[in-house]
């Protein structure tokens, strides 16, 4: 109990979520009398592995990609292809934000490239500002689940999972997402008389795509690689690396080596603080299962129910309020090791659970306090988070209800990591198994 009070406190006296988790574990230790030297090797021990290496990897291809005019091709590749769509830039935005996911790997990094790109256009054509940013936001929250996903890499590390299974699971879920945002662009442009941009015919669509093709090309490798077993996706983080060195110097020739320090030491900082907190967290983990957490978790929970049902709809809840007062890479680290084993026990496919989590936390960034898409999108558009909360709750609605449908239709998630070779291990069908 003072192990968790503590926490709680430090977290409202704004101490950085690492350091909480730290400074807590480490009074826990003191009060319990285990040797302090558990500290330095639970977190060297939380750091160690070769799934996570793939981390740092994919921070600098997206610094590379980012830095090489990436953006721009692809936004006007989404254009070429949607822009003629009632709705017009609003669907451009979708389409922008699943491709360029692809390449960063990064939520908040698409958000603020893709919303500093197109807010100011968007206002232009017909959206106010605030609709603008919702939209910004809500896709964001949505492409947490397009591959490569660095939350999924530690979502893999910390639960011993699949990343290749969890890569492929995340891309039907994150289709239907996109699908459900434009259908809600596309109704609310309808009502509000948003004009749509101009069908510029299929050879601005062919030389865009042209123009985009060798970064279009880097999710197919990865991902292609991937499934035909040419390497691991770790592996596919060196590929993906020295492809986008390859492109950013000299197909696109938008980076010099000269502007290597500076992607370096960025790509180093972002790096360096993850894995920081991947170490602590492992700490927190640890002393959780020490004090036998997940079990009297479970056994509390047997109480209200035993149903995998029940179980699922509170785990939706749950994911969806950490998301929105703490950021992925925490969220995943401090509550996957608590309820992954509740999940095992009720039968439910650990993909198909980790899919499940992964959603609901980019749901969970369109709402406040601290939802990261929706500080970010407002930080770009130069809006009061309070003028964003009524237009974007159509955007949280129609996903969350996506969420909830994935939830109970295990095989949305499965499908593709079966097709590549993965066996699922639960019993649970939902409500599959009722036709």
């Amino acid at each position: 109990m003072i192990f968790f009070l503590l926490f709680a406190l430090f977290l409202v006296a704004g101490i950085p979520i690492a350091f909480s988790m730290g400074l807590s574990g480490l009074v826990y230790l003191l009060i319990s009398r285990v040797p302090l030297a558990a500290v330095p090797q639970e977190i060297l021990g939380g750091v160690d592995s070769f799934t996570l290496l793939a981390i740092p990897l994919y921070i600098f291809a997206g610094e590379l990609m980012d830095g090489g005019g990436i953006s721009r091709r692809i936004l006007n590749l989404a254009d070429n292809l949607v822009g003629h769509i009632r709705g017009g830039l609003g669907h451009v935005v979708v389409v922008a934000t699943v491709l360029l996911s692809g390449i960063s790997g990064s939520s908040t990094a698409d958000t603020a490239a893709i919303g500093s790109a197109m807010i100011p256009t968007m206002e232009k054509k017909g959206y106010k500002r605030e609709e603008a940013v919702a939209i910004i936001a809500a896709c964001g929250g949505m492409d947490i689940l397009v591959p490569p996903c660095i939350t999924m890499i530690i979502l893999g590390g910390v639960a011993n999972l699949s990343v290749e299974a969890l890569f492929f699971g995340g891309l039907l879920p994150a289709v239907a997402m996109a699908l459900a945002l434009m259908a809600v662009i596309y109704f609310d442009a309808a009502r509000n008389n948003i004009p749509s941009n101009e069908w510029k015919g299929m050879k601005t669509v062919g030389r865009s795509f042209f123009e985009s093709f060798w970064a279009l090309m880097i999710p197919v490798i990865i991902l292609g690689g991937i499934r035909i077993g040419a390497f691991t996706a770790t592996e596919g983080a060196v590929v993906a690396v020295v492809y986008a060195l390859f492109i950013a110097i000299f197909v696109y020739r938008e980076v010099k080596f000269s502007d290597m320090y500076g992607l370096i030491l960025r790509s180093a900082k972002t790096t360096g603080s993850i894995m920081f907190l991947i170490g602590v967290a492992s700490l927190f983990a640890w002393i959780t299962a020490r004090e036998q957490i997940p079990n009297k978790l479970l056994a509390f929970m047997a109480d209200f129910t035993t149903t995998p049902y029940v179980f699922l709809l509170i785990v939706n809840v749950v994911f969806l309020i950490i998301g929105a007062v703490l950021e992925g890479s925490p969220a995943v680290i401090i509550l996957t090791p608590i309820f992954m084993p509740m999940a095992l026990s009720y039968g439910i496919d650990p993909i198909h659970f980790g899919i499940i989590i992964i959603a609901n936390i980019g749901v969970g960034f369109l709402l406040p306090p601290v939802g990261l898409c929706l500080l970010v999108a407002c930080s770009v558009g130069k809006v009061e988070v309070i003028k964003v909360i009524k237009p974007i709750m159509p955007y949280f609605a129609a996903l969350f209800a996506t969420v909830m449908a994935l939830t109970y239709l295990p095989g949305v998630a499965l499908l593709l990591p079966k097709m590549v070779g993965y066996i699922p291990k639960g019993t649970f069908t939902g409500l599959t198994g009722l036709f």
